[in-house]
């Protein structure tokens, strides 16, 4: 059984240069408007959400706040930190130090008997 290809099973007409030459064209004006119009879009969006939270003094004042609340959480957050910090350290040194001052005794009693029983 053999098969004929049809009209629809055949693979597209090529193009002329003609017309792939004016695709080219179109799409070298087409793309950069679209994406102006959407840069222009996003532009207005941006600018109507600023102009309604400080387009008003008292929607200035309501940022302000916000900002002023977020900066102090911000700055205790940084000092408990810091605290917190401070505190590990000190304890380590004191760890270390407690340990320094144990060994130390005992290395001056060894080098005190070791002395000790040359001197004899």
């Amino acid at each position: 059984m053999t098969t004929t290809k049809t009209a629809e099973t055949e693979a597209p007409a090529t193009k002329t240069v003609a017309e792939q030459v004016s695709e080219l064209a179109e799409k070298a004006v087409i793309l950069p408007l679209g994406a102006s119009l959407v840069v222009r879009d996003d532009l207005n969006s941006v600018l109507r959400k600023l102009s309604k939270k400080y387009g008003t003094s008292a929607g200035l004042e309501k940022e302000l706040t916000r900002y002023e609340k977020r900066g102090a959480r911000a700055r205790k957050g940084f000092e408990k930190q810091v605290r917190a910090q401070r505190t590990r350290i000190e304890r380590g040194v004191t760890a270390r130090r407690k340990d320094f001052e144990k060994r130390s005794s005992a290395a001056t009693a060894r080098a005190s008997e070791v002395f000790s029983q040359h001197t004899v």
